[in-house]
């Protein structure tokens, strides 16, 4: 997880809110591994590359780690999407934005999607 600055008085907190990716099961190695983008397949560079952060699944009696990763053209609509789904839902957004570490931490995805 990548430490970020928090909301105003909160210092740094962990990153742990992330928008929703595809099941890992219809991925490529190289979209499992962030060579590629996990929605449109295209291959990565650090110019169009957004992290989407660490992910864990069980798989066999293991941990599977994986590091998503994909095109701005694509993460863009599901940061965004993701932002709105828990703004609507979240009682913190409604009375003070700037106090909701998951609402900051996807507003922070988003502000660098669009970077």
């Amino acid at each position: 997880m990548s430490r970020e600055a928090g909301p105003p008085g909160n210092g740094t907190v962990e990153r742990a809110v992330h928008p929703p990716v595809p099941p890992v099961e219809g991925l490529s190695v190289a979209q499992t591994c962030g060579r590629a983008c996990v929605w449109c397949a295209v291959t990565l560079t650090t110019e169009n590359a957004v992290e989407l952060g660490t992910r864990s699944e069980q798989r066999f009696d293991t941990d599977f780690v994986w590091f998503p990763r994909s095109c701005r053209l694509c993460a863009e609509p599901h940061a965004y999407r993701a932002l709105l789904d828990h703004i609507q839902n979240c009682e913190q957004c409604a009375d003070e934005t700037a106090r909701c570490v998951e609402g900051h931490a996807l507003r922070q995805t988003l502000k660098e999607v669009r970077r």
